[in-house]
């Protein structure tokens, strides 16, 4: 009969020998670093004195590689470790940790490298950078700065597409290049609204937002400045989000079509004043045609604000019949 036998009935050697073998180091499938060194404490549970022990470089930060189970054994035995591939495993997944570079620091980065390749490439436009990857993924370790330089690039002027060799941190030359690609191509700002405008009210600067368009989008009768579109009215209904031309607003109406407006004519300590009818619209700045009703005569003034025009020097002398 077989019976159950404790450690302390066995002989030193032995028990020392099934201690060890009770206690071997187990080999993990995938493993985390944040140095530049993976180690067989980091792939193993219990590597014992052997932690310490260097099996290779680490991937680069945010990065990951997998290393050969036959590899791991062999450092694993030359440092002592016993450890048995019980499980069939091939290899082990390592990844290094990292913060990421922002995505604004590399785009920048790869803009400037671009523009200064291909400087007719830009006028007033902006450089939009996109990533094939939806992200640039470029990490490095959490103490380093976080930083990019370009080290070479491939730009094809007319798709768009890049492929660039980034080194991060920018002043580590020992830090591995890391292959970057996607597509730049010039962008312009444009102002939108952020409600729907109807003919007869003025945008205010609160009714502005911005997007951004492809340049070879924009043409010439874009709005592009906030200048042009704040004090504005619509010509016709504008709806929220989309781009707008010139020809979509006008200077608010301030003085409408057969309104009673105040006309004024200032030389020197000299004022006139008539009252008249204005037989068109308009904003300020235009100069519209205004009549007197009671004598039926028409003299032009330049608006100048709410049913007021200003008379200039030419139809002053006909003022002074306006107000008879």
């Amino acid at each position: 009969m077989f019976s159950r036998l404790s450690l302390a009935a066995l002989p030193l050697a032995a028990a020392l020998a099934f201690a060890g073998t009770a206690s071997a180091a187990e080999l993990r499938s995938s493993a985390m670093v944040s140095t530049n060194a993976v180690t067989l404490g980091d792939l193993f549970d219990d590597a014992g004195d052997a932690a310490q022990a260097i099996v290779t470089d680490a991937p680069a930060p945010g990065t990951a590689m997998d290393i050969s189970v036959s590899r791991i054994s062999l450092i694993a035995r030359r440092n002592g470790v016993a450890w048995r591939n019980t499980t069939g495993l091939t290899h082990v997944t390592v990844a290094r940790s990292g913060v990421a570079v922002p995505e604004a620091e590399v785009s920048a980065a790869i803009a400037a490298a671009i523009t200064n390749q291909t400087p007719s490439l830009l006028s007033t436009a902006k450089l939009q950078v996109d990533y094939a990857n939806g992200a640039s993924g470029i990490q490095v370790a959490e103490t380093a700065a976080r930083t990019v330089k370009v080290e070479q690039i491939a730009f094809n002027t007319r798709t768009g597409y890049f492929d660039v060799l980034l080194r991060a941190p920018a002043d580590d030359l020992s830090s591995a290049p890391r292959r970057v690609s996607g597509r730049a191509y010039p962008i312009v700002d444009v102002p939108v609204l952020t409600r729907d405008v109807a003919p007869g009210d003025v945008v205010r600067s609160q009714d502005v937002d911005w997007i951004k368009l492809p340049a070879d989008r924009v043409s010439n009768n874009i709005i592009t400045a906030q200048a042009s579109l704040v004090g504005m009215s619509p010509r016709h209904p504008l709806r929220t989000g989309e781009p707008l031309r010139t020809s979509d607003v006008q200077p608010p109406v301030v003085v409408a079509k057969g309104a009673t407006i105040d006309m004024s004519y200032v030389t020197g300590s000299l004022t006139l004043l008539a009252r008249g009818r204005a037989i068109q619209s308009g904003a300020v700045g235009d100069t519209i045609d205004v009549v007197n009703p009671r004598s039926n005569r028409t003299v032009q003034g330049i608006i100048d604000g709410p049913n007021h025009v200003r008379i200039e020097a030419m139809s002053a002398p006909r003022l002074v019949d306006l107000k008879s």
